[in-house]
């Protein structure tokens, strides 16, 4: 079957027919976004959930943030090549996360929280949990504001979301660690250490209950799919892309998924190549669409609009279906605010961070070849 290997593209031979963009993560990443909410609405409703984290259901939600994660990891390690020092990668995710994160959690604490605190706004103010909530922009998580939907079903709870912020964080500072070392030039050898470390990370999760939790994985196990992610660019050129290596990969991850959730770092793998495989695909949005980039307002915003509108509407309580379909829009509308008017002024600051030359794997692309774009 030698011929049968060869005919099949590679995700570079893909990225590079694409400009350095594979085609189908701008709706991966929008899909995945609407589907956490979705997921979280019957959550948020206080509806029975008993049988949510079962069957094909249950896979599905087990999957999304890795599956975000691994994406992350894939897209990020591009930037990271391209930027090729610490400081101006530190600088293009900084601008990337940090000015919608840090709207987001001001309005939280101080338009929402004084509309629902049961607090004298006062002592709102005063409050150390008012204080310590705009941690949450440098990763400092917190989720109660004081006297802020005490009654809800699920009490407390301003922005459950903001938990990934950490682990993305620690992926962040590892790839900029590894941009220190050399590591990301050197890909014999950082496959051998990721290979180590699941090979470590698997038997601690057995012997030790390490990332093993009821319900969804633990956040060592989403960075570990970022690790992935990181290899699967890195060896992208010699990493095949065919529908049958899809549905073999996605076979073997439900069948782990399914058993022990020890077994989770062993999913990344075959997880993080169907994450890929579904971003090289052409699912081309509209143009007007694609340039609207909302997925990361949809995240930030959602959980927050959801409990607004449960400690507002006694009708949606227990209702995760309804309480989905009346945050979307309000969910959409605050996240395309937030790319129109924060996300995107921000991002045109990248032609101020100064570069250093371009790789030499771009320097040598042939005369007309498409060049890689920075993201």
């Amino acid at each position: 079957m030698p011929g049968f290997d060869r005919a099949m593209p590679s995700a570079g031979d893909i990225l590079r027919a694409h400009r350095g963009e594979g085609p189908g993560f701008n709706a991966m990443r929008l899909g995945l976004s609407i589907l956490i909410l979705a997921a979280h609405s019957g959550w948020v409703a206080g509806a029975d959930l008993s049988q949510d984290w079962s069957g094909l259901n249950g896979l599905l939600l087990l999957s999304l943030v890795p599956a975000f994660f691994a994406l992350s990891g894939f897209l990020v390690t591009g930037s990271a090549i391209r930027s090729a020092a610490v400081t101006p990668f530190l600088a293009l995710r900084v601008i990337r996360i940090a000015p919608a994160l840090l709207v987001e959690v001001t309005l939280s604490a101080i338009v929402l929280g004084p509309l629902f605190t049961t607090y004298p706004f006062v002592d709102y103010v005063r409050d150390i949990r008012f204080i310590e909530y705009f941690g949450n922009i440098v990763g400092r998580i917190r989720f109660e504001l004081p006297g802020v939907f005490e009654t809800n079903p699920l009490p407390n709870t301003v922005n459950q979301n903001l938990w990934t912020l950490k682990p993305e964080f620690y992926c962040y500072a590892l790839m900029a660690f590894m941009i220190g070392l050399g590591l990301l030039r050197r890909r014999l050898l950082l496959a051998a250490l990721v290979a180590a470390l699941g090979c470590l990370l698997t038997a601690a999760a057995f012997q030790a209950d390490f990332g093993s939790q009821p319900g969804n994985y633990h956040w060592a196990v989403a960075a570990f799919h970022f690790l992935i992610g990181c290899l699967c660019y890195q060896w992208r050129d010699q990493l095949k892309v065919h529908w049958l290596l899809f549905l073999g990969a996605l076979t073997i991850a439900l069948l782990l998924m399914a058993g022990e959730r020890a077994l989770g770092f062993l999913v990344a793998p075959f997880l993080t190549y169907c994450v890929v495989y579904i971003g090289l695909l052409p699912l081309h949005l509209p143009e007007a669409i694609r340039k609207l980039d909302v997925s990361y307002g949809i995240y930030l915003y959602g959980f927050p609009i959801q409990q607004a509108l449960v400690a507002k509407l006694a009708f949606v309580h227990g209702n995760g279906p309804l309480l989905f379909a009346l945050s979307l829009p309000l969910v959409l509308g605050f996240a395309l605010l937030s790319w129109l008017y924060v996300e995107k002024p921000v991002l045109r600051l990248k032609r101020h961070i100064p570069m250093p030359p371009r790789p030499a794997e771009t320097q040598a692309l042939p005369e007309g070849a498409p060049q890689p774009a920075l993201r």
